[in-house]
């Protein structure tokens, strides 16, 4: 019998494949943190698109170029979003696809929607980018940090603290309150709330006041095991008390019976908050990224590194 001149087992270049790994682990985690980014400043622009069309459909014509303006650079970012994306297969083909029919939907005809379908399109897309962007923190949750690369100040239990924090808690916060901004002002622009949506309106507000209350324990933990700079942190309480005078307002201005709250002030006051929120987002994100490359240095500086 012919004898094969292969081996049969070939012995793999442990070392090559050892930085290989690595470096693997690291581009994927950089990319998912580029995407996480762009996926909260999406979330946070269909969000503000939301009340604002619904402020506009109410009546309140004061955002109108605001809005022209807020569609044209969702448009820009969603097709990013669609580069990166597929460049770094971190979404599927289907998730891109119906990202794209979602926006297309909304952006459709929509001063002829009924303002209910205008509101559950905008939260249908936010909550598939909401959904994607839980993908993602499931993706970071294998951190670069092991044994070997866990850096100072990054161990991979602060890793996973910090990613439920930034990719879970605050965005749901964030899209509660969104939804209260979006109900709140197109009751005030129309002068009137009828038993539709303030149900919707009352339900929004104890799902934000619920998510307020998990937040403020999450971060005191984080404050007691983050070692880098998250001032942010230390301001949430006076956010806290902003956001608990805000929805008292909207009880007693929108939902007593009597409308008597303005659209616009109403609008301003929910975004102050929900900006702040995004910023602690792109701080997190920030302190992910920034643990990711600490913890490649340290591999590559340790004395075990080759």
């Amino acid at each position: 019998m012919e004898q094969s001149l292969i081996p049969e087992t070939v012995p793999a270049n442990t070392d090559a494949d050892r930085y290989d790994r690595l470096y693997q682990r690291y581009r994927r985690q950089h990319d998912a943190l580029i995407l996480a980014h762009q996926l909260t400043q999406i979330i946070r622009g269909v969000q503000r698109h939301r009340g604002m069309s619904m402020a506009l459909l109410g009546g309140n014509a004061e955002f109108r170029q605001a809005f022209v303006a807020l569609g044209r650079e969702l448009e820009r970012r969603l097709k990013l979003v669609q580069v990166v994306a597929g460049n770094a297969e971190l979404l599927s083909t289907k998730d891109r696809t119906n990202l794209e029919t979602a926006w297309s939907t909304i952006r459709h005809d929509w001063q002829q929607d009924t303002v209910i379908d205008n509101y559950e399109l905008h939260s249908h897309l936010i909550e598939q980018l909401l959904a994607i962007l839980g993908g993602l923190s499931r993706t970071l949750e294998s951190p670069l940090e092991t044994t070997e690369t866990s850096a100072p100040g990054h161990t991979p239990f602060q890793h996973l603290e910090l990613l439920h924090f930034t990719l879970r808690q605050m965005p749901a916060i964030a899209e509660q309150l969104g939804r209260v901004r979006a109900l709140s002002s197109y009751a005030a622009a129309r002068g009137q709330c009828d038993s539709h949506h303030d149900g919707k309106l009352r339900f929004a507000i104890q799902n934000t006041r619920v998510n307020n209350e998990k937040l403020r324990h999450q971060s005191k933990r984080l404050e007691a095991i983050v070692e880098d700079d998250f001032s942010q942190l230390s301001q949430l309480k006076a956010y806290e008390l902003k956001l608990v005078y805000l929805l008292t307002m909207v009880e007693q201005d929108v939902l007593s019976g009597q409308v008597r709250a303005d659209s616009s002030r109403l609008f301003s006051l929910t975004s102050d908050i929900i900006d702040f929120y995004f910023s602690v987002i792109e701080r997190g994100i920030d302190l992910l990224s920034l643990g990711t490359e600490r913890a490649m240095e340290h591999w590559l500086r340790g004395s075990d590194a080759s």
